[in-house]
């Protein structure tokens, strides 16, 4: 699942349990993420896909004086389409970094705070019906222009004060990972609000090399076991492109039911997506899923499915 709040995803991913612990702190930790896979896009009938498993190991040191050091270093299992196994080592959250009263410093690879602003809300995160890959007809409810993991960020992470932090990051290269030379490709940054029942998030972008600006509005509410979450994001680039989503998720025991709609006007054109699944909490680390997802680019349209496991560690 994607982690909503950049400062869990960064200070606090060393709280995590330890699956081995040498003389230097080192937790290995991961998830495995297979599911079989059926579109009415594809030549297979049926297919085996990896959505988006990753191992990592991550640790700290104590400097002393309340200062520590952290590092992470996470890698993809698979590319979410051509099965199990067709990654590269470190390919996600890999950095190292300073940590303490002050917040946290990072610098490597890392999601960027524009990214992770809404990551909460994408209830069907690392599936078929993912809201920024484009698994259904292209079709990405928010951007992955700017919503996106970069290679070379530079940021830090604010202490929480009674729910409330933010994040900002300079990053040294653009969403395509093109080095301009002598000036920062991106600013980054993202207020987010988590406390109870509700969580409520503003992000904002610039990328000068693109000369792109781009914003983004989250927010969510459980009312007992139902929760509802909402997303608006607007670009400013060649083409204005506005999108926005809704989406819903109510919990039964170890049932959890969901369904997402959303739409996109870039240009002339509408594009739309719809999914519905739902999740079957077998313990506290296994989830058994079903999801549907169909997608309308204004031009094509495609439908699938996944029916997977989801295994954390």
């Amino acid at each position: 699942m994607k982690k909503s709040l950049i400062a869990l995803a960064v200070a606090g991913a060393f709280a995590a349990p330890a699956a081995f612990a040498a003389s230097a702190n080192v937790d290995v930790y991961g998830i495995m993420n297979i599911a079989i896979q059926d579109t009415d896009v594809s030549n297979v009938d049926m297919e085996v896909v990896d959505n988006v498993s990753r191992v990592g190991m991550k640790g700290s040191e104590d400097l002393g004086g309340g200062l520590k050091a952290v590092w992470q270093i996470e890698s993809a299992i698979g590319d979410g389409a051509n099965g199990v196994g067709t990654a590269s080592i470190g390919g996600r959250n890999t950095f190292v970094g300073l940590a303490g009263g002050f917040g946290t410093f990072v610098v490597g690879r890392h999601d960027t705070p524009y990214k992770l602003g809404t990551g909460s809300l994408d209830i069907f995160g690392d599936t078929i019906a993912d809201y920024n890959t484009g698994r259904l007809a292209g079709v990405q409810l928010l951007n992955d222009t700017h919503d996106h993991r970069s290679p070379q960020a530079i940021a830090y992470i604010s202490p929480t004060w009674s729910g409330f932090h933010f994040a900002a990051a300079i990053v040294a290269a653009d969403a395509n990972g093109i080095d301009s030379g002598d000036t920062a490709d991106a600013f980054s940054a993202t207020g987010v609000y988590a406390n109870g029942p509700l969580f409520a998030s503003l992000s904002y972008q610039s990328i000068e090399l693109l000369d792109s600006d781009a914003w983004k509005l989250g927010a969510s509410y459980a009312f007992g076991d139902t929760t509802v979450g909402f997303a608006y994001e607007n670009v400013d680039q060649a083409v204005d492109r506005d999108s926005w989503l809704l989406n819903v998720k109510h919990a039964m025991g170890p049932i959890t039911l969901k369904a997402q709609y959303g739409q996109v006007d870039v240009g002339s054109a509408d594009q739309d997506q719809l999914a519905i699944g739902a999740d079957y909490a077998l313990s506290k680390r296994t989830t058994a899923y079903f999801v549907y997802g169909a997608g309308d680019n204004d031009v094509t349209d495609a439908s699938g499915w996944n029916l997977g496991v989801k295994h954390s560690f």
